[in-house]
This record gives structure tokens, C-alpha cells and sequence, in this order.
């Protein structure tokens, strides 16, 4: 039976993408940064409850998954220059 998911797409999911330039590095810092504005500005306007716990846990979904696919793809990212 083929496989869905190929061993490369594996190696390629699981191993460490180092940002191949200053602008993937600043692109990831990015991201950080808006997750951390957004989890604060929820976390100071949801009330204490297990459901604010699981909104703050999906932006940091949000975060590990738009990182991971800046790092997957970055021979294909091309910030906008500023």
C-alpha cells in the first residue's frame, strides 16, 4: 500500500530548519511577536476559566504552526520589503 506521508516529507517535518537569511530570522520574530500581542490582549480580556486556557493554547498553535511554515518553506518566502 503507498504511503500518504513519505519518509522525506517526515525528515522534512521533523528536523530543524536553521533561517537560511537576517529576513526568515526577522519574519519569525515576527510572528512571535504578534502571538504574544494577541495572547495578552486575551489573557487580560477573557475571564479566568479552562476555555481562555484553550484560546491562549491555540495561539500558540498559531505561532508553532506559522513558524514551522516559515521554516519549511522559506525557499519560496520573500518578505515585503518595507
Amino acid at each position: 500500500m503507498p504511503k500518504f506521508v513519505t519518509d522525506d516529507q517526515l525528515d522534512e517535518w521533523f528536523c530543524y530548519h536553521p533561517p537560511s537569511d537576517q529576513a526568515i530570522a526577522n519574519a519569525h520574530e515576527m510572528v512571535r511577536a504578534a502571538c504574544r500581542e494577541l495572547a495578552g490582549f486575551l489573557s487580560d480580556l477573557l475571564p479566568e476559566c479552562p476555555d481562555k486556557t484553550v484560546t491562549l493554547r491555540a495561539v500558540r498553535h498559531v505561532m508553532y504552526e506559522a513558524n514551522a511554515t516559515i521554516a519549511c518553506q522559506q525557499r519560496l518566502y520573500e518578505p515585503d520589503p518595507d
